[in-house]
């Protein structure tokens, strides 16, 4: 019986991604050599993956990595075309997965890590200019409502992974104690400066991260400021919310804004 080549090209991926066996018979002496390819592609994606999570890596170790990478891809092989997304899981899968689920600063550092990645190969927007808000009428302001740049992401960690990862990663050293734990989760933000290109980052207030989230979905620039009101110490939630929406646009992180009567 003749196989085909699209059949015998799913047997071979198969063989790969699940161990399945069937495309052995059909290859000249039963395969011998098919080993080579199960540990190239094995090793080729735990390359991948200790390229967008250095800091997880050094935390780990090469061992425990590979382990963790191996036993990942089991659970979640690869379904799209390009290898960039191979990790937009991990850090889901090691928060609920037993053997590391105990340890909770393994999926902030790959939370962390993956947030920063998806920050630098974001698309590019035009960031809105600070002076455009001069021109919003005040009656016009509590039914704004915001658009944010692609590179911003945020994420919520329990540890403060950032100094390990930058000891691992930006300044190539061992880093001199694992992440301590934050006494609550905090919400941190990464984008990409629209002056220098690079990938920042910063911890929010409770207040700034509400806000954000509310303004993410959608919400107006007066419902903002309840939400500022409930979790603020301050007098005025307008002039609070105004001031974190300040920081917001020198950060390049407001692309556009709309309103009765007015759009950017």
């Amino acid at each position: 019986m003749t196989t085909s080549l699209s059949d015998l090209q799913k047997k071979f991926q198969n063989r790969l991604l699940h161990g399945d066996d069937a495309v052995d018979p059909l290859l000249g002496n039963g395969g011998p050599f098919m080993k080579v390819y199960d540990h190239a592609y094995r090793a080729r994606l735990i390359e991948v993956m200790s390229q967008d999570f250095e800091g997880l890596h050094t935390l780990l170790g090469d061992a425990q990595f590979a382990d963790v990478v191996t036993a990942y891809v089991n659970a979640h092989p690869p379904r799209q075309r390009s290898i960039r997304w191979l990790g937009k899981d991990l850090a889901a899968w090691l928060a609920k997965t037993p053997a590391w689920a105990e340890q909770p600063m393994i999926a902030d550092m790959a939370a962390f890590e993956w947030m920063l990645g998806l920050s630098f190969d974001a698309p590019d927007e035009t960031p809105l200019q600070a002076s455009a808000m001069a021109k919003v009428p005040p009656e016009a302001w509590p039914m704004l409502t915001f658009t944010f740049h692609p590179s911003l992401n945020t994420a919520l960690l329990s540890h403060d992974v950032a100094p390990f990862q930058r000891a691992a990663v930006s300044e190539d050293e061992e880093p001199d104690s694992a992440p301590a734990p934050f006494a609550e989760p905090i919400t941190w933000a990464a984008w990409r400066d629209p002056n220098t290109m690079i990938v920042t980052h910063r911890a929010l207030d409770i207040d700034e991260a509400a806000m954000l989230h509310a303004a993410a979905k959608g919400e107006t620039f007066d419902a903002m400021c309840e939400v500022v009101a409930d979790l603020s110490d301050t007098d005025d939630a307008a002039v609070r919310a105004a001031s974190i929406l300040r920081a917001w646009l020198d950060c390049g992180w407001v692309v556009g804004l709309d309103g009765e009567g007015i759009s950017w």
